[in-house]
This record gives structure tokens, sequence and C-alpha cells, in this order.
């Protein structure tokens, strides 16, 4: 079963100098994806102007993946050291009801492109976090990189869910297959550039939620970024099982 998520039908919030997309949207209660998919609770695309920040924060337990696309950002707790992101840099933090975290873009000319993902964590004690890695271009070049994993195999980052997640650069023509184990679903996300999926033409910010099939296969019909999250647990009855959720804010 697939289920499309177009760019065009995202939550779209603007403010001064912030713009953000909400693949999944909490308040709306006729979206199908209302709940996320999965453990995949959150997926947000932010553009940050120079000078400008945002805080961030949630109303429930998360494993919050922050993935810096361009530019570069400042992400620093009330009572913490500032951690710098970097262009390509990956960052892992925990939040709780009570974390409060401010993200801020310190350029003078350059926007920053942020892409966040957010997790429900497998168990209810969340471990210390506020670890980064750096992923470079070449490292993702054609292949499914992974990015983190529950036993950060691979020198990937590691986070408190069952949850693998993958990001790769695609050459136009290049065919690529993942094999998903019995039980096991997937989402797909094209940050930049298009696929072909079966039939299913996926554009930039287009996403797809994949459950009950052995496999998620598509070319790429162009220079293509994509991020790929191979998921656990049921999708359909989670879904049908659990109360609105609440997703993580950004707010000026």
């Amino acid at each position: 079963m697939i289920i499309v998520r177009k760019s065009t039908e995202r939550r779209q919030i603007e403010s001064v100098g912030h713009k953000t997309w909400m693949t999944f949207d909490w308040e709306n209660k006729a979206d199908p994806l209302q709940n996320g998919f999965g453990v995949l609770k959150i997926l947000n695309e932010e553009i940050l102007s120079p000078g400008t920040g945002f805080i961030l924060h949630t109303n429930k337990d998360m494993v919050i993946i922050t993935y810096l696309r361009e530019g570069m950002i400042i992400f620093k707790g009330p009572l913490e050291d500032a951690d710098l992101l970097w262009s390509k840099e990956f960052h892992q933090v925990n939040f709780t009801p009570e974390t409060e975290k401010y993200v801020f873009n310190p350029s003078r000319s350059e926007d920053a492109h942020i892409i966040q993902s957010g997790f429900t964590p497998s168990d209810g004690f969340l471990k210390p976090d506020g670890v980064k890695k750096l992923f470079t271009h070449a490292e993702r070049q054609g292949i499914l990189k992974l990015i983190a994993s529950a036993d950060g195999r691979g020198g990937s980052l590691t986070i408190q869910q069952d949850v693998q997640m993958y990001s790769a650069f695609i050459h136009k023509g290049n065919h690529m297959i993942h094999e998903l184990e019995p039980g096991r679903n997937a989402w797909l996300h094209v940050v930049n550039g298009g696929i072909l999926m079966n039939d299913l033409s996926l554009q930039s910010g287009d996403g797809v939620g994949i459950s009950n099939e052995i496999s998620v296969s598509f070319t790429a019909q162009m220079p293509t970024e994509i991020l790929l999250f191979d998921l656990a647990e049921s999708v359909n009855q989670k879904n049908k099982s659990e109360p609105k959720k609440e997703a993580v804010f950004s707010q000026n």
C-alpha cells in the first residue's frame, strides 16, 4: 500500500524570516496522516533567513533529528553551550515537554535550509543527547547512507527507536532498491529533484508512505536527494488506535 503526500498538500506556516512546511499536520483532524506515519511523527522543512531564529519545543517526549542541508545554524538550550551546525551535518537531540531549544541563523547573507524529523521514543526514559555528525556529499553519493539507527551501526547516530534513517544523492537514471523486512514499513521524502516510483512521479517536497510491500524501488528522473525512513511498526494499527498527537512547534 502506498500513501502519497504531495508538497502542495503540506501545511505551510510563514512569519518574518521563517517558512515551515509540515508533512504531518497534527491540527488537521481530517488528515489521514494527522498522527504521522507510525513512529515518524514529524517531518518539517524549514527555511530560516539570515539573522533570524525560532524556539523549538514539543508537548510530548520526542527524538528529533535535524538535518542542515544548506547554511549554518546555532542550536542552543537556555543553560547549555551552543552547538554550531554546518551544511550537511545531522544533529540528534531528545526532547521532553520541559525542553526548549533556540535555533538561530547567524549568517549575514545566506538562508539556512533545515529538515527536522521526529520520532516517539521506544521507552519512557530518554538518554543523554546532543550528538552531531557530518555525512558528506561523497559518502551519500549513489548509495543509501545510514544516518541514524537504534544501535548506531556503521557510525550512524544512535536513537531510541527501531528506525533506520537513510540519505542519498542520486544521478539521473540511477535506480535504487531498498528491501523491507517482513512487518516493516517506510517513508520516502524527496528533498530535491524528482523520482519515478512505479508510475508515480514525485518531486521536491513530495513524500510517500509504503506499507505491506517487500521493497522501496525508484528511479531518479534528474539529480535528486532523498531521505528514507525504514520503520518497524504496523502503521495501520498505530494510526487507528492512537489519540491525537502533538508535534513540534516552531515559534518566532
